[in-house]
């Protein structure tokens, strides 16, 4: 989920020549050409993304350096890109969306084109050891830094994003439906734990009907940082819901980080995870006007465990976890079996 060059040979996609000329004629620039071959960003699990670096004397407005973003689900495309235009138009740090293509034809996929970004993942390059020595500085920095962000994202007005986000179809706004999809996944695929799981969390929702834009996955990967300067990236998991649907699932990814660690340091980057956690909830509480109860926050942390077993139930019967075994809900597995018991 970090965002880092790959200098690896690859082949471009073919969507570029189409993006290159529907950026031209929007922007006045006929000759829009690249000043060097397109680089492939790494470290995402459902997108493709590249770094397009744009001619000086033909890109006219342009800025110098683009990001092409390649979704493979059109409906879900046009979601993210609605939640984050929305963001955009009330000053969130987020890179703004030039321009956009989700009904694609010939066999392209769906794309937008947004701003670079500048910044480095909060925990980019962390692993084993170099996680370990960096455990006292991530306790101050991380925790704040993701419960600013929670804090100033719930402050937004959730009424015009809903609104652009009912306009899709195919897609449901709030929890609801969320419980809807994860009930018809678990009775597809015979998986009768999941499905007592979601039938229990349907029956004991909490009764809090506050809603606020939520990003769905903000944790340390998906948050940019240039200097004191923050950029969140990633909108797919976006929902209009209660403050809880995101303070759960980052409190989830910070408490059992996906980090590759020896065995014996294991314990130990375990238990300051959990204290960096239990920070991030503290610093939240202290900056938000919302009230988080704990059995909410119990609830929805449910509610993500149940997602997150889903999916992994999902790639396994469809047999595609081995070719998924980077990804990092298969390392915090263990740790959300029993939210889900």
């Amino acid at each position: 989920m970090s965002i880092v060059d790959d200098a690896s040979n690859v082949n471009l996609p073919a969507e570029l020549g189409t993006v290159l000329q529907h950026l031209g004629r929007c922007f006045d620039a006929p000759n829009l050409a690249l000043a060097a071959p397109p680089i492939k960003l790494s470290g995402g699990f459902w997108a493709e993304m590249w770094t397009l670096t744009l001619d000086a004397e033909s890109r006219g407005a342009l800025p110098a350096r683009l990001v092409l973003r390649l979704a493979p689900d059109a409906a879900l495309a046009t979601w993210e890109a609605a939640l984050q235009v929305g963001v955009a138009d009330q000053g969130y740090p987020t890179p703004c969306i030039r321009a956009a293509d989700t009904h694609p034809v010939d066999g392209l996929r769906a794309w937008c084109i947004m701003d670079h970004a500048d910044g480095t993942p909060l925990l980019g390059g962390l692993s084993g050891v170099r996680a370990l020595i960096a455990v006292p500085r991530m306790a101050r920095m991380l925790p704040d830094t993701l419960a600013r962000a929670a804090a100033d994202l719930h402050r937004l007005d959730p009424q015009p994003i809903e609104s652009a986000l009912r306009q899709i179809p195919g897609r449901s706004v709030g929890v609801d439906g969320l419980l809807d999809h994860y009930l018809g996944r678990a009775r597809q695929l015979s998986d009768t734990a999941l499905q007592r799981s979601v039938e229990r969390l349907a029956a004991t929702r909490p009764a809090d009907n506050t809603i606020v834009v939520c990003h769905g996955d903000l944790h340390p990967f998906n948050v940019l940082m240039h200097g004191h300067q923050r950029t969140v990236i990633d909108w797919t998991a976006g929902q209009v819901a209660h403050p809880a649907y995101d303070l759960a699932f980052t409190h989830l990814l910070v408490a059992n980080p996906p980090l590759a660690a020896p065995q014996a340091l294991r314990p130990i980057i375990g238990a300051a995870a959990r204290r960096i956690a239990a920070r991030f909830l503290t610093t939240y509480r202290a900056l938000s006007p919302h009230t988080i109860h704990a059995e909410t926050l119990d609830w929805y942390r449910a509610l993500h465990a149940c997602r997150i077993m889903s999916d992994l139930a999902l790639w396994r019967a469809d047999g595609t976890i081995d070719a998924r075994r980077e990804h990092p809900w298969l390392a915090i597995e263990p740790g959300l079996r029993p939210l889900v018991a």
